[in-house]
């Protein structure tokens, strides 16, 4: 699925390792190449998550899945798995599994070296206890909210497609924004505080946004940010993948509302 890209995209970030490493898990026999892109599909997962102990990294990073397909590695018979146009190491990436972040080579049985089993908790919820909140960014001119887990997720406050404010979820993405089907605003479901929402993504130059596509679906991400004091936006039910605070936005929600009469 894409966004969710997938959202999410996000996301959503999107780097991979740049530490050099032996690979472990990239290049895989055929048949394990074709058993992780089948997972992926048959799980519907669009989200998932690169942590390389290895490379220093302190916590994980969303990856937003557009495209995935396997391809031949050409180097003894071997293949890999690609995500976004670039081959990924398996055992750097972890999936929702149940109730718990598995890492992507033992999901499909290929055993790793100095790589955690599963991701743990307090790895990743992140709470909004001390985030600044909504503020008015006077030099781009917008209302925003940056994103508390590892990346560079935002929200924004704007006029929408609706005739009314909207919130716009936002992320610089390069290599996202390089597939061209992004431009033909693709729709997909993500869980915002439990609720599923159908958004809209596109995207402008290297910026990847998604959105409510409904009016009923604005109103609620609306409503949500006004009343709940922590926003969780997920492609799954039972995972948070991006966590945000609504401290300042109902008094900066009612200043737009007064401008845009």
């Amino acid at each position: 699925m894409n966004i969710v890209k997938q959202l999410l995209i996000i996301c959503i970030g999107l780097s991979m390792c740049i530490v050099v490493q032996a690979d472990q898990a990239q290049r895989v026999s055929q048949k394990e190449a074709t058993l992780a892109l089948q997972f992926l599909k048959d799980e519907n997962i669009h989200l998932i998550k690169k942590f390389c102990k290895p490379c220093g990294d302190q916590l994980p990073q969303n990856v937003l899945i557009d495209t995935v397909a396997i391809q031949d590695a050409h180097y003894k018979g071997l293949w890999e798995l690609v995500i976004n146009g670039q081959a990924i190491d398996l055992a750097y990436y972890y999936l929702p599994t149940q109730d718990r972040w598995k890492n992507f080579a033992r999901v499909v049985d290929i055993y790793v070296d100095d790589m955690p089993k599963y991701l743990e908790s307090s790895e990743l919820q992140l709470k909004t206890e001390g985030a600044e909140g909504w503020y008015i960014d006077k030099e781009r001119k917008i209302i925003s909210n940056k994103e508390l887990t590892v990346g560079s997720l935002m929200a924004l406050l704007g006029r929408g497609q609706h005739k009314k404010l909207s919130v716009f979820f936002q992320a610089t993405d390069k290599l996202a924004c390089e597939d061209e089907s992004l431009k033909d605003n693709k729709s997909f479901p993500m869980y915002l505080n439990g609720t599923l929402v159908k958004f809209k993504q596109q995207c402008n130059g290297d910026v990847l946004t998604f959105f409510a596509e409904t009016e009923a679906g604005n109103d609620f991400v609306l409503e949500q940010f006004i009343q709940e004091s922590e926003i969780k936006l997920s492609p799954y039910a039972t995972q948070d993948a991006f966590v945000f605070t609504n401290k300042g936005f109902e008094k900066l929600y009612k200043r737009a509302l007064l401008i845009a009469r």
